[in-house]
């Protein structure tokens, strides 16, 4: 299958849409969205319908369409994820060929990574993560639900489930990040961190930017 629907309508879903439609071997044949937001939607993007998650069952079916979902905030993209795979949906990836990647690259499903991203070798990414202008060094892995936007990782860093490294930030190596963590932008992460932790740049002393942790679940 070469056909595939686009789960989303947003910036990020127009980005992937262009990623996929001028650099890979799939055709865009639909978007889609919730039904709530349908109206809000339109009825068309680049003369393609907009539909709601019923209605692609219906006129795009799983055995013939594959699905990428193209939603930028982690918890939200990991419903859609389950929610599409139990309709018995198969995802597509798509990996920029600009993008400087090695052959032993391993990817789950429904993975975006873009031309800016270099991926060196012994690395690891689970299912359903976004990476944008990614540095990822060698031995690392990413979970599951994962966005990297601009960020900056040393070898050997394991990243857990649904987390969010922002822009200019950086990880040291052999560092372990735990499930559910938010890495704001200009941060660096010198040492472990638990699930459910927020590095934040605390802006509050002048001219000094020191990056804090607040864990937000126990």
């Amino acid at each position: 299958m070469n056909k595939i629907i686009i789960y989303g309508v947003g910036k990020l879903a127009e980005f992937i849409y262009y990623s996929f439609t001028h650099d890979s071997k799939y055709e865009v044949s639909a978007f889609c969205v919730d039904e709530d937001f349908l109206q809000a939607a339109g009825e068309s993007v680049f003369g393609l319908p907009i539909l709601s998650f019923n209605d692609v069952l219906l006129k795009f079916p799983p055995d013939s369409y594959l699905m990428h979902i193209a939603v930028g905030r982690n918890s939200a993209r990991s419903f859609l994820y389950h929610k599409v795979e139990q309709a018995g949906y198969q995802f597509a990836n798509y990996i920029c060929s600009k993008a400087n990647v090695w052959p032993d690259l391993v990817i789950g499903k429904n993975v975006f990574i873009d031309q800016a991203s270099v991926i060196q070798p012994f690395v690891t990414i689970e299912n359903n993560c976004i990476l944008i202008k990614a540095g990822i060094g060698h031995h690392c892995s990413i979970g599951s639900d994962s966005l990297l936007s601009g960020t900056s990782i040393a070898g050997n860093v394991k990243i857990g489930k649904e987390c969010f490294l922002g822009l200019n930030s950086a990880v040291k190596e052999n560092i372990c990040i735990g499930n559910y963590n938010i890495v704001g932008g200009s941060c660096f992460i010198g040492k472990d961190t638990v699930d459910y932790t927020l590095t934040y740049q605390d802006r509050s002393v002048q001219k000094k930017k020191i990056c804090k942790n607040l864990v937000l679940f126990k």
